[in-house]
């Protein structure tokens, strides 16, 4: 198996929680509280708008004209991904104005800012390290709920989210993360190697804990 993809499996812990987290699994069940998705959509809102700020940090570092195209081709469909997000929020009657307005949480906070600072310190590797988890787990998730509740999607409220997920043409546009780490780690010492570990297991744990803020709709250690 390359670097890339064992990386899964030294996240496997926090990776499972996540999928088995309530707001993930009522979700695929179809019986998560509207407002628990509201509030999750105006979190994921923001964080999208940091989560691409990082793609523009890697074009700027990347070596080579196709790892830059790359780069921006992720920048531009996270930037389209939001308009899923209006979508659903129009159907919440959330407003553009509560969009603008909407202040990301400490818990996104932090997870951005681990993000952004994983670019602005590392190179490309650690930059696809940091965002890798993120539509790795969507994918993953994605796919299972498809296939553990798919006798209830068709009634399901989420099913658009779910399916957009599972969809191939989600896992395809990040699928050349896998052999452009691969490269970017070959020949990287074993610490340097345990570094980009830990740079991708902190983002899993971020992912469970972004679900894990929506649920409870925390904004700070106060609510």
């Amino acid at each position: 198996m390359s670097f890339s993809r064992g990386l899964q499996a030294k996240a496997a812990s926090v990776w499972e929680a996540g999928y088995h987290h309530p707001f993930v699994q009522e979700l695929g069940q179809g019986i998560l509280p509207k407002e628990t998705f509201q509030f999750y959509l105006l979190q994921d809102y923001r964080y999208l708008l940091s989560y691409a700020k990082v793609f523009a940090l890697g074009a700027l570092k990347a070596d080579t004209e196709e790892m830059m195209a790359q780069f921006t081709a992720m920048q531009q469909a996270t930037l389209s991904e939001m308009d899923l997000h209006r979508r659903y929020m129009a159907d919440f009657g959330v407003t553009a104005e509560e969009m603008q307005k909407v202040k990301p949480s400490l818990f996104n906070q932090a997870y951005t800012a681990n993000m952004l600072t994983a670019g602005q310190l590392g190179g490309a590797a650690e930059i696809i390290a940091a965002v890798f988890p993120c539509a790795w787990t969507y994918a993953d998730y994605g796919k299972r709920l498809k296939e553990a509740y798919a006798d209830r999607l068709e009634q399901n409220y989420y099913r658009s989210w779910i399916e957009t997920y599972a969809d191939a043409a989600f896992s395809d546009s990040f699928r050349w993360m896998y052999d452009a780490l691969d490269g970017l780690c070959s020949g990287k010492t074993p610490e340097e190697l345990k570094k980009i570990e830990e740079i991708f297991i902190s983002s899993v744990e971020f992912e469970y804990l972004f679900w894990d803020m929506a649920y409870k709709k925390e904004r700070s250690f106060q609510r």
